[in-house]
């Protein structure tokens, strides 16, 4: 069964493959007749007008800052949808403009002045479309200038904010320990909850009275019942599955990691999700209005999820009570440390929101006091957790991991210099906060120890997310299915992985940037502005640019390559070999596909761009003339490829012999041949020189191939013994045919032997070399069977009467005279 399922499974992909195709064509090519109908030009006026008048009312209200920042938030929503509006109303023009200037184009160019004039029914169509091209022109101008009105607007109405926030900031009221202050306290902190109970009991009075939320509340107890009820067994089916085992002694990082990032999600994330579908089920039921009830409940809920944070996160990286799934390199005794201290973090930060959520201009006394304390409690916690002994790594957790890295002298890296920096700014922020609410500055205090805190939280969990997210990809991206379907090597698997997780961490550091900025009040609307303009349409000159569109671009183009080798991976694996063509014609027509999909996935990339074929027809132009200059080699590369794959004198598999290189075709590139020869190295040839080069093709036709064996027998030998015994090593050897018929040629009388040559026929060419050794092993020990002697060359030496040696060699003279110097004749 399991062969069999492997077998099957590229059947499966390959249908997948194609639907995917066709959807990514269907989505980039262009539909004809899908622009909207264009709306009357007197109502696009109106709409204009109406824009216009919106506009200037909140641009004559940011005369009164006070009324502005009071409504700041209900201001920035009207301006996004107008601009929302405007540039749908611009993007709508423009493709009219388009279309109108293609009709107008169809109908030809206007005849000169002085010319003979063109028919009068093409001339009022001419003036028709005239007239239709600048109304469009005009109101994609008047939509453009709307957008950057509202630009202007939303850049002023943050700097508005921006000053009202340092406006309260900086306002100074009475000192805590003031006597008046001490004095007028205890009776404004009693009276505060008073009004906390009165409301909530009038909250729950008006509740009961109303007949409709009756039903509705006993709706919302069931669904928060059947919540709580599916969160309970997801939680045991998540921590029983993915959660710490307390029998595994040393787990995997991995492991590790995703225990870390199940139990906060067990024991966080559905309590959280409870306590929201709890506040708006009791604001459907309830119906609660803008008030003291709807902030109580409200700060309840929020302080709420900061103390879930506030456990789960620690206990989740430092695993207190399990040292041995800890995923930060923390010692026990601190891990158990630094997770009480967040805790009772949580517990003030939570309790410090609520109070946000529910003080009034009435509890200043003593909430000048609460701000100062809180604060200082804050802050004392923060400064506890800065000491660097509690973030020295544990040298029993490296050495499960990467070894023992405390040994090592700790180097003055750019990471640490970041991290000194880092904790330098936290201990200067939560010792200014002290100082700002002991001082009188309660909200530059508040401000300060809640931004440092909210942002910890926020770090702590994208810090957790950006490593679980980076080691799922690592796992994922070695995955071999994974790396097969992608047809990656070891190099490009690592590279995938490297841009992958690259863009996960450009990612969420965005993301965080965002939020932290929200945390602390910053305005980021006029960073968004430009980021908006950028993604939908920017002009610079008389040019259009479009980021959404360029990306867009760019993700089509990746996306069709990826399918389209996807596709011809199962081509050339699944549907090819069941067509039992030769293997050679099989890759020919992979290839070519490929490079379909490749023309297919750049026109698929230039539609999503917005680019028309006519475009892309002179850009094919302007590249063929830098092809006739630059770029000729490579092009007649290109060119000698396609000939090769189309005429096929050269198939991958075969062996052929160029220039003195012999080998067996591995590839046929856009470029070059890879020819990979029997000492298998790998040679690149030139397409061009295959095509324009002799080369000797041992398989084009067959794999049949001549064999011939040079051999030399002693003079004196019986010829006809020899013949027979040469033909009879051929009928012991595999892979010798026996037709045609082997046969025996006496070539010549050498100097040293009689030679002659066997010649006999194989049925598999590149096995020759094999073959023929074996031949000659078998006629060896025939030819030693038949007393046959190979003779050694041998050469007589006649020396002259009376001749005399050099100087030295006198002695060698007298010597003894070899018979048979060690000479060869040539012959074998």
């Amino acid at each position: 069964m399991t062969s069999a399922s492997t077998q099957m499974r590229p059947q499966t992909r390959l249908p997948l493959a194609v639907l995917a195709l066709i959807t990514l064509l269907v989505w980039t090519v262009p539909q004809p007749g899908m622009a909207a109908t264009p709306e009357p030009a007197w109502k696009f006026t109106r709409t204009i007008d109406g824009w216009t008048a919106t506009l200037n009312r909140i641009e004559k209200g940011f005369a009164n800052q006070e009324r502005t920042t009071e409504t700041a938030t209900e201001q920035r929503a009207i301006l996004q949808a107008l601009r929302d509006d405007a540039n749908l109303a611009r993007t709508t023009a423009n493709e009219h403009v388009d279309e109108t200037e293609k009709l107008l184009s169809a109908l030809g160019a206007k005849p000169a002045e002085g010319a003979t004039a063109e028919a009068r029914d093409v001339a009022e169509k001419r003036a028709a479309y005239e007239a239709k091209l600048a109304d469009f022109r005009g109101r994609a101008a008047q939509a453009q200038l709307i957008v950057r009105r509202v630009d202007t607007a939303l850049s002023s109405l943050a700097e508005i904010e921006q000053n009202a926030l340092l406006e309260e900031l900086m306002v100074h009221q009475t000192v805590p320990i003031s006597p008046d202050n001490l004095a007028a306290a205890p009776v404004a902190f009693w009276t505060y909850l008073a009004r906390i109970r009165t409301t909530l009991q009038a909250g729950l009075v008006g509740a009961q009275d109303n007949p409709e939320a009756k039903p509705k509340s006993l709706i919302v107890l069931g669904v928060i019942a059947l919540l709580s009820a599916s969160a309970f067994a997801s939680r045991q089916l998540l921590v029983r599955k993915f959660g710490r085992v307390s029998t595994i002694a040393a787990p995997s990082y991995t492991r590790r990691l995703i225990a870390a990032s199940v139990e906060p999600l067990a024991n966080g994330l559905l309590p959280a999700m409870i306590a929201a579908a709890s506040w708006y089920g009791l604001n459907w039921a309830f119906v609660l209005d803008e008030g003291d009830f709807r902030q109580i409940i409200e700060g309840g809920l929020s302080a709420l999820l900061i103390i879930i944070a506030a456990f789960a996160l620690p206990h989740a990286a430092l695993s207190p009570d399990q040292p041995n799934w800890r995923v930060a390199p923390i010692k026990a005794k601190h891990a158990r440390y630094m997770t009480k201290r967040i805790a009772a973090l949580g517990l003030l930060f939570g309790l410090d929101v609520f109070v946000g959520f529910t003080v009034t201009q009435a509890d200043a006394s003593w909430l000048t006091i609460y701000a100062a304390t809180i604060a200082t409690l804050e802050a004392a916690l923060v400064l506890d957790l800065l000491r660097p002994v509690l973030w020295r790594p544990d040298a029993n957790w490296h050495e499960t991991e990467t070894g023992d890295l405390t040994t090592q002298p700790p180097e003055q890296t750019t990471r640490t210099r970041i991290i000194q920096a880092l904790r330098l700014t936290i201990a200067v922020l939560a010792i200014g906060s002290v100082i700002a609410g002991w001082s009188g500055y309660t909200a530059l205090s508040a401000y300060l120890i809640g931004g440092l805190l909210g942002s910890a939280i926020v770090i702590g969990a994208l810090f957790l997310l950006r490593a679980l997210l980076a080691e799922w990809i690592g796992v994922l991206m070695h995955r071999r299915d994974v790396i097969d379907s992608l047809n990656l090597s070891d190099a490009g698997t690592e590279t995938v992985s490297f841009w992958l997780i690259g863009f996960m961490q450009v990612t969420i550091f965005v993301s965080g940037a965002l939020i932290v900025g929200e945390i602390w009040g910053l305005q980021l609307g006029e960073a968004g502005n430009i980021l908006y303009n950028l993604a939908t349409a920017m002009q610079i000159g008389g040019i259009t640019i479009s980021i959404a569109d360029i990306t867009s671009a760019i993700l089509t183009l990746f996306i069709a390559l990826a399918l389209f080798r996807l596709a011809k991976r199962l081509l050339a694996g699944t549907i090819l070999p069941q067509t039992k063509l030769d293997a050679g014609a099989q890759y020919s027509i992979a290839t070519i596909f490929g490079y379909i999909g490749i023309i297919i996935s750049v026109v698929m990339a230039a539609t999503a761009l917005g680019m028309e074929f006519q475009n892309l027809i002179i850009i094919a132009g302007a590249l063929s003339v830098g092809i006739g200059f630059g770029l000729q080699n490579i092009a007649n590369n290109f060119v000698s490829g396609l000939i090769l794959l189309f005429e096929r004198p050269v198939r991958v598999g075969d062996l052929i012999e160029i220039n003195g290189t012999m080998g067996y075709v591995t590839h046929i590139n856009v470029r070059r041949t890879e020819i990979e020869t029997f000492q298998r190295s790998e040679v690149m040839i030139p397409n061009s020189e295959l095509v324009s080069t002799s080369v000797t093709n041992w398989t084009h036709t067959d794999r049949k191939g001549r064999i011939d064996i040079n051999v030399g027998v002693a003079y004196g030998s019986d010829t006809e013994l020899v013949r027979k015994t040469l033909l009879a090593a051929v009928e012991t050897v595999d892979k010798i045919l026996t037709w045609p018929q082997p046969d025996v040629l006496f070539l010549d009388f050498g100097d040293s032997s009689l030679n002659f040559q066997l010649r006999c026929f194989t049925d598999d060419v590149t096995s020759r070399i094999g073959t023929a050794s074996n031949l000659r092993f078998e006629i060896d020990r025939l030819f030693r069977e038949h007393n046959i002697e190979i003779p050694f060359p041998q050469r007589v030496v006649h020396m002259a009467p009376g001749s005399t040696l050099p100087p030295g060699r006198a002695d060698e003279g007298a010597g003894e005279r070899p018979e048979a110097p060690a000479e060869e004749d040539g012959n074998n």
